[in-house]
């Protein structure tokens, strides 16, 4: 019995391997990916910049109100930096809206591993 048991697994398994190793690396993959997402944001801040620029769009974020579920409703704008006119995004509370054309204040966060960040800060 132990025979027919292990030669019916051999069998499977030889005929689904090449299905269950591409979907090991597709698993694999992803969890990298989502493991490289979290390593970057949560790099320790090394410097910090107060620079300004100018809010040139506004957008209710989330889309989704159960994702911000105790962190209160907030704004995501898209903000024009002065010095160098790129475009960074910020998380702002509702609570102190900022009209698309005003000047704001935002500090860039440098991280250890090389990554930029900005928070919007509050006058």
């Amino acid at each position: 019995m132990a025979k027919a048991r292990f030669s019916l697994t051999f069998m499977l398994l030889r005929e689904n391997l090449r299905g269950i190793v591409i979907t090991s690396l597709v698993v694999g993959v992803c969890i990298l990916a989502i493991g490289a997402l979290i390593a970057r944001r949560s790099s320790p801040i090394v410097d910090v910049e107060r620079v300004t620029g100018t809010a040139v769009n506004v957008l209710n974020a989330p889309s989704s109100p159960e994702a911000w579920i105790g962190r209160g409703f907030r704004y995501q704008y898209g903000i024009r930096l002065n010095e160098n006119d790129l475009l960074a995004f910020v998380y702002g509370d509702a609570a102190t809206p900022r009209t698309i054309g005003s000047e704001v204040s935002i500090e860039r966060q440098y991280r250890r591993n090389g990554a930029e960040t900005y928070q919007l800060l509050n006058k």
